[in-house]
């Protein structure tokens, strides 16, 4: 469960990275937080069809209040946390996979915010992110609680929850 997870959480970080990278080049920041509002669900979405999973981001601090962790995720973002603190790092923690639900298995991946890109949407108001961002952020999420982090701080997880039975026909 864990390979597999690392599979699709690593090829879904990818595709919303190379999206979102393609969306700054084309108009900068201003321009990424109107796409990244618009397609980075349904972007998830597809990665979760395409891989027969439940997949998605969940976090202490959502941007998008779908993403708002319940209180068993956040006893998993707790110990991720904990975990990056002892790590005196910016390497995320090994993720984990459990048994919540009979017949699958939930895995958990921390997100972890290591480079300095991701400041301009998710740092600090008025120093990492213009005014002009903050008005967009505001706009477009107006109870957003997903900024004032820091480099290597824990932004949230991946869970993805994988049928058991598809797990025994991976190679």
């Amino acid at each position: 469960a864990i390979q597999r997870g690392q599979t699709i959480a690593a090829e879904t970080f990818g595709l919303l990275s190379s999206n979102l990278q393609s969306a700054i080049q084309q108009g900068g920041v201003s321009n990424a937080l109107p796409f990244c509002s618009l397609a980075a669900s349904p972007l998830t979405a597809g990665m979760a069809e395409k891989h027969g999973v439940a997949l998605r981001r969940v976090t202490h601090k959502p941007r998008n209040p779908a993403a708002r962790a319940s209180d068993f995720e956040l006893a998993i973002l707790k110990s991720f946390e904990t975990a990056l603190a002892t790590r005196n790092s910016t390497n995320p923690p090994p993720p984990l996979a459990t048994n919540l639900v009979a017949g699958q298995a939930t895995f958990f991946a921390p997100i972890v915010l290591n480079n300095a890109l991701c400041l301009k949407c998710h740092g600090e108001p008025g120093k990492d992110i213009s005014a002009e961002n903050q008005a967009i952020i505001q706009q477009l999420y107006p109870h957003d609680e997903a900024t004032g982090f820091k480099l290597g701080q824990l932004r949230g997880a991946w869970r993805i929850d994988i049928p058991l039975a598809s797990l025994a026909q991976t190679p």
